[in-house]
């Protein structure tokens, strides 16, 4: 069975925060999963990629891809880091 993905939410976050973008994928056999920094080509070859204090460097479009022997699939999902404003 090809692979498959469930849609991933976009995130709006502050910068600070954390953040988890989960990939599930689904086929048979199951599928190799990654994830992918669009604009980097940095790879992340873990189902479930975590940002703790997220910065703005880190903000933008990841792709999570998944692959068997009978096909592939992708799923993009974008984080938006807001700048934090601190009150006085």
């Amino acid at each position: 069975m090809p692979s498959s993905i469930q849609s991933i939410q976009n995130e709006t976050v502050t910068e600070g925060d954390n953040v988890n973008l989960t990939c599930n994928p689904s086929g048979v056999p199951l599928p190799t999963v990654s994830w992918v920094k669009v604009s980097s080509g940095q790879r992340f070859n873990v189902s479930k990629l975590v940002f703790t204090n997220i910065n703005r460097s880190e903000a933008g479009e990841y792709r999570c891809e998944a692959s068997n022997e009978c096909g592939s699939a992708s799923e993009t999902a974008s984080i938006d880091v807001q700048c934090k404003f601190i009150m006085n």
